[in-house]
């Protein structure tokens, strides 16, 4: 009898997650990403890479459609080499990945799909990357983007302000330090300390957003 039960519910979770289609999840929330034609905002960057002194920054932040970004400041500005919109990047070049359905995870307190992509050509820089989709909004909760030259990339979304726009009002990211590109401005810093071994190896980011001006 327990054995027969087991069955039926594996049987029933099978059929639940061939009843989802990630490409049609991925569309959906692409459409919201696409209502963004061009924007400006400020951003507060506080940097907390083990081994570097970073002071907080502020800069400008300018995007045009389809992958155009530009970030300014006075500052030296710290940010992983994917940039702002890498997962939206990838997830529009529909020919060269994969989507994989992998179930519903909690993030942030927000049921969301689980989505695998897997790249179609060993030519891409990214390897795999995972994308965590908000069920009744339709929005990126987090996304983890593990590439060949910087590394895994851990991201972290919270919209509040601009949900309409799906544009985040703070982005929590983490960096692979082994791999992580070092502003000039600050390689002396980390160099003078790569021996110290209780740093740690992953680097956080976080970004607050504000002034938005869309479309």
């Amino acid at each position: 009898m327990k054995k027969n039960l087991i069955f039926l519910t594996l049987l029933l979770l099978g059929k639940i997650l061939q009843a989802q289609d990630p490409q049609q999840i991925l569309n959906v929330t692409e459409q919201k990403y696409n209502r963004v034609k061009k924007f400006t905002a400020d951003v507060h960057i506080q940097s907390d890479i083990p081994a570097m002194k970073i002071l907080p920054a502020q800069a400008t932040i300018q995007y045009a459609a389809p992958n155009t970004l530009e970030v300014s400041s006075k500052s030296i500005v710290v940010l992983p080499k994917q940039g702002f919109r890498e997962i939206q990047n990838i997830v529009s070049q529909k020919n060269k990945y994969t989507p994989i359905y992998m179930g519903q995870e909690m993030i942030n307190g927000r049921n969301s799909h689980l989505i695998t992509l897997l790249p179609k050509s060993d030519a891409e820089d990214w390897i795999m990357a995972k994308i965590w989709i908000d069920v009744a909004e339709s929005l990126i909760t987090q996304s983890q983007t593990t590439t060949k030259s910087s590394g895994t990339l851990k991201v972290n979304y919270v919209y509040n302000s601009q949900k309409q726009w799906a544009l985040p009002d703070q982005m929590f990211i983490e960096v692979d330090v082994q791999k992580f590109k070092i502003p000039k401005g600050v390689a002396t810093d980390l160099h003078r300390n790569r021996e110290v071994k209780d740093q740690g190896t992953i680097g956080k980011i976080t970004l607050t957003f504000s002034n938005y001006k869309v479309n």
